[in-house]
């Protein structure tokens, strides 16, 4: 057995590789699971472990700084990131290995074999040179290199914490389950997962055209048992990279749009409705204007009425919306005005 510790501050990506681990690695046993690099440091300390998977992007501390309280790294390393920008080809130089987010099984499996099979324990020397080509490759593109237009879909399962809670066996069900269809179904569409956080994803596709049909294929196929109460919010916009990050206002209006949904809900913003309500294929009614949080202009919500989908009631919805005046304090300003 392959002694490890996987150090992730997303929750969400450590109890997805830990299903992947347990379904195509079971040499490997998970000795801890940490969501800061101080936790992490801690377990690397008192399990004494062979492999760490190590997420590159976490707060106060990264993967990197981690590491570098190390003279000598006494595990192997496999890093785990949803940004492709660090350098990968310097990593793998340095007999270091690297997943990329949402982790490909198979990618999985032949990284774990050949730690298995060499047990390269990275030196001090091979971690300088990583160290150097990070500074060397890792430089910021111009803005225009990386900005792009994009039908972006936020997925989410309604009620996973309670489903984890309540019944860990089914919960994981469904998240391998939502996992499997998410891949296939955006490969399908031309689409890319561009963050995979078990529980929910981030997409994004070149048409919106595509983006519906693929939203809708998912909740279809999702609607057969073991069901998944996943809820889908679409918007139009310009996304960009910037330190290893996913931008753009249309990232946080798609996100917000979707926190309004219940399960086998797809809604979508106004400029998603102008590009597809000409097809034919596409039934769309209008929810209504909604005021989000961060978000400066109200937001008119549609919602896809395709048969099978659910359409929900504005009284029932929710999410991230801006508060809204207590009726005392409105009752109190308007006294004072007429005072």
């Amino acid at each position: 057995m392959i002694k490890a510790i996987i150090i992730d501050d997303e929750v969400h990506c450590v109890d997805t590789l830990s299903i992947l681990l347990q379904d195509y690695c079971p040499e490997v046993e998970v000795m801890d699971k940490c969501h800061s690099a101080k936790r992490g440091l801690d377990a690397i300390e008192k399990f004494k472990p062979e492999l760490v998977f190590l997420d590159i992007e976490m707060p106060i501390m990264n993967g990197f700084e981690l590491l570098e309280q190390f003279k000598q790294i006494p595990f192997s390393v496999i890093f785990t990131t949803s940004y492709d920008q660090y350098a990968i080809k310097a990593i793998r130089f340095s007999a270091l290995d690297y997943l990329l987010k949402p982790i490909d099984p198979k990618e999985l499996i032949a990284a774990v074999h050949k730690i298995q099979a060499q047990r390269p324990i990275p030196s001090t020397e091979q971690f300088r040179k990583l160290m150097e080509q990070m500074q060397a490759q890792n430089q910021p593109f111009a803005l225009s290199q990386q900005r792009r237009l994009a039908a972006i879909l936020f997925s989410d399962i309604v009620g996973y914490t309670a489903m984890m809670q309540e019944n860990e066996e089914q919960a994981v069900t469904v998240i391998k389950r939502h996992i499997a269809e998410l891949k296939e179904t955006v490969t399908i569409h031309s689409g890319e997962v561009l963050n995979d956080y078990g529980d929910g994803s981030l997409c994004v596709f070149a048409s919106a055209t595509e983006a519906v049909q693929c939203a809708m294929e998912m909740q279809q196929h999702l609607q057969m048992e073991p069901k998944v109460p996943l809820r889908l919010g679409l918007h139009i916009g310009e996304i960009f990279f910037e330190n290893g990050k996913i931008l753009g206002d249309g990232v946080n209006v798609a996100s917000r749009i979707q926190s309004l949904g219940q399960g086998n809900t797809i809604l979508f913003s106004g400029e998603i409705h102008d590009k597809i309500k000409n097809n034919p294929k596409f039934k769309s009614v209008s929810l209504g204007l909604y005021e989000f949080k961060n978000v400066g202009k109200p937001i008119e919500v549609f919602a896809l009425a395709n048969e099978g989908l659910v359409v929900p009631l504005r009284k029932n919805m929710e999410g991230k919306l801006k508060k809204k005046k207590s009726n005392w304090l409105s009752f109190l300003i308007g006294s004072q005005e007429k005072g």
